[in-house]
């Protein structure tokens, strides 16, 4: 081999291996605490869930915060890979027919919340027709379909119904128990916090998914990954290390509302 060959294969060997590119899934994210923000660390604990369910099997996820209002939307139009996280039922078809969903990455739990000395035992919907109920404007509730049930939704938030529940102005309150809980740790006194309780049967359980665009073919092969990674991620116990991040005290940020 003519001696310039032997230094150009010496040159190519010791140039550096290239590494293979990086998958990057792009996906809309929101404020939900204490679930997600981008003002927490990995942004939150669902994040932190999602994000890493897919480093397990090589993808990078690059998050871009919204309004939920406009989350859908650009899930839906192809300006990100798809969105999290969502809750879906059989019925909403337009959905369905919109979006992959992925098995579910947690589940929320709604409780009633009341006073302390309003003594209160979740037993049905029937009890609720004779009980004063605050409710958060724009949001669907499940006990909606009874037409005997009257709830007051002129409170724009969840924190101003709990203030509401406080001044006596209803009796229970139905919101998912860790914003609940994350209201009276952050946006209310101790004192304040002190008279709240709350029935321990959820009336309803709620599982939340990733969700990824039809439109985007890749997607198909993304939810496999995600539900696989998933799946590793629990099976490891690092998914419920992250999940007990939820309830953690000492965030300082108010709570945001979530559609």
């Amino acid at each position: 081999m003519p001696a310039s060959l032997r230094a150009l294969a010496l040159a190519l060997l010791l140039l550096p291996a290239c590494a293979p590119a990086e998958e990057v899934i792009t996906l809309i994210n929101g404020e939900w605490l204490p679930y997600m923000s981008e003002k927490l660390p990995d942004y939150g604990p669902i994040s932190h869930i999602v994000s890493a369910a897919f480093a397990l099997e090589g993808v990078t996820v690059r998050y871009v915060f919204r309004p939920w209002s406009r989350a859908y939307a650009e899930a839906d139009n192809g300006s990100a890979n798809g969105s999290i996280v969502w809750s879906v039922s059989r019925t909403e078809s337009d959905r369905l027919r919109r979006f992959y969903f992925s098995d579910p990455v947690f589940e929320g739990q709604s409780v009633f919340f009341h006073l302390k000395t309003y003594p209160f035992e979740w037993t049905g919907f029937d009890q609720l027709r004779d009980i004063k109920m605050g409710g958060t404007a724009g949001y669907v509730y499940w006990f909606d379909k009874f037409p005997d049930i009257k709830i007051d939704r002129t409170a724009a938030t969840d924190e101003l119904n709990f203030r509401k529940l406080l001044a006596g102005r209803f009796q229970i309150f139905p919101a998912n128990l860790d914003v609940g809980l994350h209201i009276m740790r952050n946006d209310l006194t101790p004192a304040q916090a002190a008279q709240i309780t709350w029935d321990p049967k959820p009336y309803n359980i709620t599982p939340y998914h990733l969700m990824l665009s039809k439109k985007d073919s890749a997607n198909r092969r993304y939810l496999a990954l995600f539900n696989r990674g998933l799946q590793r991620l629990r099976d490891s116990g690092r998914y419920a290390l992250y999940m007990r991040e939820v309830r953690r005290e000492g965030s300082n940020e108010k709570s945001p509302q979530r559609p």
